[in-house]
């Protein structure tokens, strides 16, 4: 016996999702942004959204592209027949806006755009546009532990041995790999909370000659915010970077 599928929920909370694709995909090579590439019934870029179409209503979904491709990305998307069929149940519309030249600048373009058309969010939920293999269990193990305070990341333990290595590439430190976590998307975060934080790393990129890079929104999050919990990630959410990768 097949049991329904649930659809996740956190009792008067509104979850939006955001996920980036902005980048420009030039270790893919090719030619052609690696988040269109087609993959099984769609792209790249429409299995990363399914899984949060599955396992939740998302209160809204924002979408991160490069500079004028909106219109690339929204084929992407609406190429594939189940997200369109999830859209059309649901009664929702995907957002879609214009990233920036690094990550954090995008995240913060589409925490502004949320913050415009979904003011009532919650919570939000961040993930790799490049990630179409996770799983509704990862989402699932994201969102439950939320709360003002906490931001979520799902992690794994590396497989490899990690050193830490000088300028020149001696290994200055063994580290214990049962220590270590290799952090995955989605991550979950309280959401004008998360937007105050990158709008104060806006203002210091500003006032920078050299602005910092953040790979990721923990980051931000445990500089202005608070502590950052890592749950159960998955192997096979594996990020698209190279083109072996597909």
């Amino acid at each position: 016996m097949v049991l329904p599928m649930m659809i996740l929920t956190m009792t008067k909370h509104n979850i939006s999702v955001i996920i980036t694709a902005a980048g420009s995909s030039t270790r893919m090579g090719g030619g052609v942004k690696k988040e269109y590439l087609p993959l099984g019934e769609g792209t790249v870029l429409s299995n990363a959204l399914l899984p949060f179409l599955n396992a939740l209503d998302p209160f809204c979904v924002v979408i991160t592209c490069p500079k004028n491709r909106i219109e690339e990305s929204r084929k992407a998307v609406m190429c594939d027949k189940r997200v369109l069929e999830k859209l059309t149940c649901k009664k929702m519309e995907i957002v879609f806006t214009e990233g920036s030249y690094t990550r954090a600048l995008s995240v913060k373009a589409a925490l502004e755009k949320l913050e415009q058309c979904a003011p009532q969010t919650d919570y939000v939920l961040i993930h790799d546009g490049a990630r179409p293999f996770c799983s509704e269990a990862v989402i699932k193990n994201v969102v439950e532990p939320l709360d003002e305070n906490t931001a979520t990341t799902p992690a794994v333990t590396p497989t490899d041995t990690q050193k830490v290595i000088d300028e020149n590439g001696f290994i200055t430190e063994h580290l214990e790999r049962s220590k270590l976590a290799a952090v995955q998307t989605p991550q979950g975060f309280h959401f004008s909370k998360l937007l105050e934080a990158h709008r104060r790393i806006a203002e210091e990129a500003a006032t920078q000659k050299i602005a910092r890079e953040y790979t990721d929104d923990t980051e931000i999050w445990q500089k202005y915010c608070g502590k950052v919990l890592t749950v159960a990630g998955d192997p096979s959410n594996k990020k698209i970077t190279y083109q072996e990768d597909m």
